[in-house]
């Protein structure tokens, strides 16, 4: 039985890219190397729209946000924290570890915030140093308005920081033009790639907030990242890098406008295909939708638990439920990186089988086929 990865990350690995991973290893201070990471130091900026370098590390993207927090905020230090599901969560836990001051707007999982209540918070806490902010939350499928809240700041000494891990490259990111500060990124999710690297974009205003900070770090050290670059400060994950090395010639030859088209294109059709099997879309306008994943709220009698259960054993397929108090109630397919129509396909027809396992009633097909008529839709 061939397994089907449809989460918001790990993706699926394309060949071509476990292949290249899979070279010899070589010495990470060799010319070879030096070679390739021009290459990578060369391909990753426009990608995240700035004309800055772009760090990578040996981490996931939580070591990212970690990072952020320890190199660009002292103890003691108040940040505004935009929270809007469990990622947002996240960076208010890793604040509090380092001793800072948060002050948090919220939002109910499955909406986007508000810019007018960043604003308006900012208004209240005049005194903070920076603004924490997750762009695509997959913990629900929302997109947050990061443009909007970089120009609420762009004037000010506070920093934007933008969790973009799972936002990047399926959405555009334009750093310097929406005056963002640091933004960060990871290997498994657009880029196709396992977990295991993160990249790190710094404006001149964090690095302000870098030199200013008293906070302690050293492997998370952004100061050596800077003094090391264009090699690694430490040892770094060799095979991933030669893995990116190709990823980045992938989304060269597709191109990003086609590489967006093409997420917004599976997120329309799953989105289409999981209404007409009865389930209920959890983002609902004017709240903005993600394409890296698609939440929805199960049909009455299906407890998604059991249903991933089903897909996972019985098909191979693994999805992922929904967290917190959204445990058995929510259903998230992620169609990041290499998905295609083909896969949506797939997945739906293993999730068609598994609702009939579970009881669920509706004609076979209705799912799949809505994901037929959407994708011939768009291309023509």
């Amino acid at each position: 039985m061939k397994l089907r990865l449809a989460t918001p990350g790990p993706t699926e690995v394309p060949q071509r890219l476990l292949l290249a991973g899979a070279r010899e290893i070589v010495h990470h201070r060799s010319a070879e190397m030096e070679a390739l990471i021009d290459e990578i130091n060369a391909g990753l900026p426009p990608l995240f729209g700035t004309g800055s370098p772009v760090y990578t590390i040996a981490s996931s993207g939580t070591g990212a946000m970690e990072a952020a927090v320890a190199n660009c905020f002292s103890p003691g230090d108040e940040v505004l924290i935009v929270s809007n599901g469990y990622f947002g969560e996240r960076f208010q836990a890793i604040s509090r570890a380092y001793g800072l001051t948060a002050h948090v707007v919220e939002s109910p999982w499955g909406t986007s915030i508000s810019p007018r209540e960043v604003a308006d918070a900012h208004a209240r806490h005049p005194g903070i140093r920076g603004v924490l902010v997750v762009y695509s939350e997959t913990s629900t499928g929302a997109l947050n308005d990061v443009r909007a809240i970089g120009e609420i700041f762009r004037d000010t000494d506070a920093i934007v920081v933008v969790d973009a891990i799972s936002g990047l490259l399926v959405h555009p990111v334009e750093m310097d033009a929406w005056g963002l500060d640091v933004v960060l990124g990871a290997s498994h999710k657009g880029f196709m790639l396992p977990p295991g690297l993160a990249f790190i974009a710094l404006s001149d205003k964090a690095w302000t907030a870098v030199e200013r900070s008293a906070g302690p770090n050293y492997y998370w050290s952004f100061q050596r990242l800077r003094q090391f670059y264009p090699m690694s400060s430490s040892s770094p994950a060799v095979s991933l890098l030669l893995g990116l090395h190709e990823s980045l010639k992938m989304l060269g030859e597709e191109g990003l406008d086609a590489f967006r088209e093409r997420h917004a294109g599976l997120g329309r059709a799953a989105e289409r295909a999981l209404v007409a099997l009865g389930f209920s879309t959890f983002i609902q306008p004017p709240h903005r939708r993600s394409n890296v994943i698609t939440a929805a709220l199960a049909p009455e009698g299906i407890d998604t638990g059991t249903l991933l259960k089903t897909l996972s054993v019985k098909y191979g397929v693994t999805v992922t439920g929904g967290q917190a108090h959204l445990k058995g109630k929510l259903l998230r397919i992620g169609h990041v990186g290499a998905a295609d129509a083909l896969d949506l396909c797939a997945v739906f027809g293993a999730l068609e089988m598994a609702l009939l396992d579970c009881g669920h009633r509706f004609t076979p097909g209705t799912g799949t086929g809505e994901i037929v008529r959407t994708v011939h839709e768009g291309e023509n």
